[in-house]
């Protein structure tokens, strides 16, 4: 389809990304979803556990697919248990999702991707960057995010998107950015990209339906939409920038400023986790099917994101100069001013 809609933007009210497709119930077996710690031998902790009077809850929101899969694998692994944390994983729908639940005390700690917190830090609200997530891998082909399109809608390469409508999981927020980013350096024009705003599930059938001309994806649902002969256009995310910081974890400022500890614990705890899938990935991916809904099979062929605790601020002033110039900021803000230094 090719969309008459002049103002870019084209609001579906589609569900929110359903936790069950993805993710199981992403905490431990107590009411409140953290660990049960009580020995059923003799009342102490059980081999290899903390005691949780010494351990610190946090509730962590993560958006759905590989960036909560990853931060739960990292408490399945134990990892932040080593660091004295009963981490909690919520499972949100995207980062703009998440950025109220931190400012407002509901979660100590949210991923979000960059361009959220950009925009939140641009709107005064008080939060800080603390680790980064997700980030791209070295080779664009291999990267976890694509654009995809439906074989009947001519769309084979990023200029072909003029007059095309596309699916993005938030509108104005990092999947414009890359999209026009792209467009802008083949030469084609921005400005005639319409984006539909839904969830990473419903994309599927729109993009089969022709509902969409084409949907910005990530793993497991590029793997699935090409199963089912989606065409691949381009990877956004690796293609704009290479080694592009794409997620980041967040909390508060006054939590940080309160709870440094716990903030160098949970730091740890995301470059452990990284640490571990980079260098055992085969070990992730079997765990996929128990942290997530995605078959053994399909957890097999998907394309890992890389993981690097170190948040980038290169990428934050990349991003903050593109939305300035596509008209998501009025002014760049001082990104390394939001930036929580990294544990020793």
């Amino acid at each position: 389809m090719r969309s008459t809609t002049r103002n870019g933007r084209t609001r579906w009210l589609a569900p929110l990304l359903a936790a069950p497709l993805l993710l199981t119930s992403c905490g431990g077996g107590g009411p409140s979803g953290q660990q049960d710690s009580t020995s059923a031998q003799d009342g102490g902790t059980p081999s290899g556990q903390q005691d949780s009077a010494q351990s610190t809850a946090v509730r962590v929101a993560d958006t759905a697919g590989m960036p909560s899969a990853f931060l739960q694998y990292g408490v399945n692994e134990g990892y932040f248990e080593a660091e004295g944390l009963d981490v909690t994983v919520d499972v949100s729908i995207g980062g703009a999702a998440a950025v109220p639940a931190v400012v407002n005390g509901e979660t100590q700690f949210a991923g979000s991707n960059t361009v959220s917190a950009i925009l939140a830090a641009s709107k005064s609200l008080p939060i800080t960057l603390v680790a980064a997530g997700t980030r791209t891998v070295d080779d664009p082909a291999e990267d976890f995010a694509r654009i995809v399109a439906s074989s009947s809608s001519g769309i084979e390469e990023v200029s072909d998107l003029e007059g095309a409508t596309i699916a993005v999981n938030t509108l104005e927020n990092i999947n414009d950015v890359v999209i026009m980013t792209l467009m802008e350096d083949a030469g084609a024009d921005r400005s005639q990209v319409d984006f539909a705003e839904m969830g990473f599930s419903d994309m599927l059938p729109a993009v089969a339906n022709g509902q969409v001309d084409g949907a910005l994806l990530i793993e497991p649902f590029v793997t699935m939409a090409l199963d089912q002969g989606a065409v691949e256009v381009a990877s956004p995310y690796a293609e704009s920038r290479a080694d592009m910081m794409v997620g980041t974890y967040m909390t508060s400022e006054d939590y940080a400023t309160e709870n440094p500890e716990v903030v160098e614990s949970f730091q740890r705890g995301i470059s452990a986790t990284g640490q571990a899938v980079a260098e055992d990935p085969e070990a992730f991916r079997e765990a996929l099917p128990e942290v997530t809904t995605i078959e053994p099979d399909l957890a097999g062929q998907i394309r890992l994101p890389a993981w690097n605790a170190t948040v980038d601020v290169e990428t934050l002033q990349f991003l903050n100069e593109r939305m300035v110039r596509y008209g998501l900021l009025d002014e760049e803000i001082a990104v390394d001013e939001i930036v929580t230094p990294a544990a020793e």
